[in-house]
C-alpha cells in the first residue's frame, strides 16, 4: 500500500518561463555572442552532459560553492558558444533572473493533484537534484506548505540516482521504501533511481518522448487515479 507520494521538482512541479534557452539568448547576444539557435542548443547540451558525468552531490556546488558551480557551468557554455568567458556583468544578470521567483511557473496540473493526495492523507515530499535556492523558490510559489520534507541535493551532499537520498526521505517520513511512490521526469535520476532504493516510480512524460517506460503518466492529474 502506497503511503507516501515523493516528487521531483524541476520539470514535474514547476519549469522557468521564459525558457532557459530564451533567458541564456538573449544575456549571451548582450554579452557580445554571436551564435545561431542551433549553436545554443549544442553548446548547452554539452555543458550538461559534462554535469551529468560529475557525482550527484558535486552538480550544484553544495551550499557553500554554488556561485562558483554556476560561474563555471555558464562558462563551459560560453566556450562551447564561441570560445569566450562569460562576462561578470552577464552571469550577474543570469544569476538574478533565475533566483527571481517570477521566472517560474507552476504547472497547471501541480496544485489540485496535490490538494488530492493530501485530502487522501498521503505523506508528501521532494526529492530533487537542485542548489540550495530550492526550498526559498517553493515557499514564493507557496507549494512548500504541502511538502513537510524537501531534499535537495546540494544540502544533502547526495542526489539521485543514488538510494540513499530516496532512504533518507523515505525515513523523515517515517514509511519504507515499499510504502512510498516517486515522480519524477528522468528516467536515469527519477525512475531507476527510485526502482533502485525499493520504491515504486512513475515517469513523468509530458511530451511522450519514452513510451517504452510501461510505468509512466503524461499529467500529474493521472495520479491520482493511478493511485486509486
Amino acid at each position: 500500500m502506497i503511503r507516501a507520494v515523493l516528487f521531483d521538482a524541476g520539470a514535474t512541479l514547476v519549469h522557468p518561463d521564459p525558457p532557459v534557452e530564451a533567458v541564456y539568448a538573449r544575456e549571451f547576444a548582450a554579452d557580445g555572442a554571436r551564435f545561431s539557435d542551433g549553436d545554443l542548443y549544442r553548446a548547452l547540451s554539452r555543458a550538461w552532459k559534462e554535469l551529468q558525468a560529475a557525482p550527484a552531490a558535486d552538480r550544484y556546488g553544495g551550499v557553500r560553492g554554488e556561485t562558483e558551480f554556476w560561474k563555471g557551468l555558464l562558462g563551459r557554455v560560453r566556450f562551447f558558444l564561441d570560445g569566450e568567458p562569460v562576462s561578470d556583468a552577464a552571469f550577474a544578470r543570469l544569476a538574478e533572473h533565475f533566483r527571481n521567483p517570477a521566472a517560474w511557473r507552476i504547472y497547471d496540473d501541480v496544485v489540485a493533484t496535490l490538494e488530492e493526495l493530501r485530502r487522501r492523507e498521503l505523506k508528501l515530499a521532494i526529492v530533487s537534484n537542485w542548489d540550495s535556492y530550492l526550498p526559498k523558490l517553493l515557499a514564493a510559489l507557496e507549494l512548500d506548505r504541502f511538502f513537510p520534507v524537501v531534499a535537495v541535493s546540494a544540502i544533502e551532499e547526495v542526489g539521485k540516482p543514488d538510494p540513499e537520498i530516496f532512504r533518507r526521505v523515505c525515513g523523515r517520513l517515517g514509511v519504507g521504501a515499499a510504502e512510498a511512490l516517486h515522480v519524477g521526469d528522468s528516467p536515469s535520476d527519477d525512475y531507476d533511481g527510485a526502482r533502485a532504493a525499493g520504491l515504486s516510480a512513475l515517469l513523468l512524460d509530458r511530451d511522450d518522448r519514452h513510451p517504452g517506460v510501461p510505468e509512466r503518466i503524461r499529467s500529474l492529474a493521472e495520479l491520482p487515479g493511478r493511485l486509486a
